[in-house]
């Protein structure tokens, strides 16, 4: 026994043969730490409800009776990710990474990383969660991105000692490329998380060649080969899931799991100094990245400026577009109305009053799988300003307003109603804080548990 959970040792064992995982205790609601626990009856009662004739799983069963089943009897698996960006960095991949890592450690499965060797990687720390830094060198196409070095005999040794039950990547790029590969030759059943439009216009447009379609056409080629390569594929939202399938992934390989909302320790809220009085704050988190359309979400706050003329736009996050962008604000005359905050540790972010005080969450990005900032903004009861586009799209129900890509006069209205209309923004408030409800960690992770069990059925069987 690890970690107060049973070690997967795959399926097909009887409750009563040597080496089953399949072990049972009189309170399935706790960690199982005494083997005088176990009782037969308890095996032979769930095997009734699971399992067939032959001893093993039922799939035609629902998910979330798979995933009562998974955390209730407490067996331990062996999880290994894949990620070509994480801690310190702050983005919506890291964010969901680390949110299911620590709730799948805190229930006893053990977590292994494998990150690029970034300056702070080392200072992240969690009980069940083991960080394998890897070496490599700054990528030409796109700041604070790193080329691994591929294959190197310490990642397979490590691998090889972790004896992972699943592989989950997260990337589609050198550290996903590795995933494939290494799975394939370990046998170990592989899952890959649809986080990135590569081939979309916005992400084009960061290296140049946003005019030229066909790197589109390729870009959708090459994002398949990460995709038709492993035996299962996760998608955060409804339209990239529809994204996948159009361009050729089989919808039954799909399943669909939103990116969470992280549990926080919330202290007393922190005041956060923006240099400025005005109740009329409008805030957006994210990279300063082309792709991420922060110079809309400028010309937006130039017009509510217009109409309301101490509003505030606050900013939180850094990258290469932040002097254009600032730049642009002393070219439209409102250098006074934006405040660029940089780079913020996200619990500090997430203890901040700057929530509290901000009236709307605006964006403008055309190219998001699922915002998580998005859901961390309706968990403070912000209604959302963004555009009717990709994941963004569908996250806003009554919540807020949905404006045409690229709209900043839509989008603009849209603000300056919300900053008008007390009650309006009363009623929008009311219904972030209800949805925001479907984004629990822990909800979502019972699923996440719940697609591990059916990938390792199914996948290759480990020697």
């Amino acid at each position: 026994m690890e970690n107060g959970r049973i070690p997967w040792k795959g399926w097909g064992y009887r409750h009563d043969a040597p080496n089953t995982a399949l072990c049972f205790c009189k309170n399935p609601r706790s960690l199982l730490h005494d083997a005088s626990t176990w009782t037969r009856d308890d095996g032979e009662k769930i095997e009734k409800i699971l399992l067939n004739g032959k001893g093993n799983i039922d799939f035609s069963r629902e998910i979330h009776t798979l995933g009562a089943y998974f955390r209730n009897y407490c067996i331990s698996v062996r999880i290994i990710y894949f990620t070509d960006t994480f801690y310190p960095t702050t983005n919506g991949i890291v964010t969901s990474i680390i949110s299911f890592s620590r709730e799948l450690a805190d229930r006893g499965h053990e977590v292994c990383i494998i990150v690029p060797d970034n300056p702070g990687v080392g200072d992240f720390e969690y009980h069940g969660i083991e960080i394998l830094p890897m070496k490599g060198f700054p990528a030409f196409f796109y700041p604070d991105f790193k080329i691994t070095f591929i294959f190197t005999p310490s990642l397979i040794q490590k691998i090889r000692k972790f004896k992972p039950d699943i592989i989950h990547y997260h990337t589609q790029f050198i550290l996903g490329w590795q995933a494939i590969v290494l799975g394939k030759i370990l046998k170990i059943p592989r899952i890959g998380t649809f986080h990135t439009y590569i081939a979309d216009e916005g992400y084009l447009k960061v290296i140049g060649l946003e005019n030229f379609h066909i790197f589109g056409e390729l870009g959708w080629k090459y994002n398949n080969f990460f995709y038709e390569h492993c035996e299962h594929v996760i998608s955060p939202s409804v339209n990239a899931r529809e994204e996948l399938i159009d361009h050729g992934i089989p919808a039954e390989k799909i399943s669909l799991l939103p990116n969470p909302l992280p549990i926080e320790k919330k202290t007393a809220l922190i005041h956060m100094d923006i240099a400025t009085n005005t109740p009329n704050i409008i805030f957006s988190i994210g990279r300063l990245s082309k792709e991420k359309s922060f110079d809309v979400c400028i010309e937006t706050i130039y017009l509510v400026s217009k109409k309301i003329p101490d509003v505030c736009f606050v900013i939180v996050g850094d990258g290469p577009e932040r002097e254009n962008l600032e730049e642009l604000s002393r070219k439209l005359g409102i250098e006074n109305n934006v405040r660029f905050l940089g780079k913020i540790p996200h619990e500090e972010l997430m203890n901040s009053d700057i929530f509290a005080r901000s009236k709307c969450f605006l964006t403008a990005s055309t190219t998001e799988t699922q915002g998580i900032t998005i859901i961390e903004a309706m968990s403070f009861g912000l209604p959302i300003v963004g555009v009717d586009e990709k994941g963004v799209g569908e996250m806003i129900e009554d919540n807020g307003y949905k404006a045409k890509a690229g709209s900043a006069e839509e989008l603009a209205g849209y603000c300056i109603t919300l900053l008008e209309d007390a009650e309006l923004w009363k009623k929008f408030s009311e219904k972030s804080f209800q949805i925001v409800k479907k984004y629990d960690v822990r909800k979502l992770t019972d699923n996440l548990e719940a697609i591990y069990v059916t990938t390792m059925k199914h996948g290759p069987r480990r020697k």
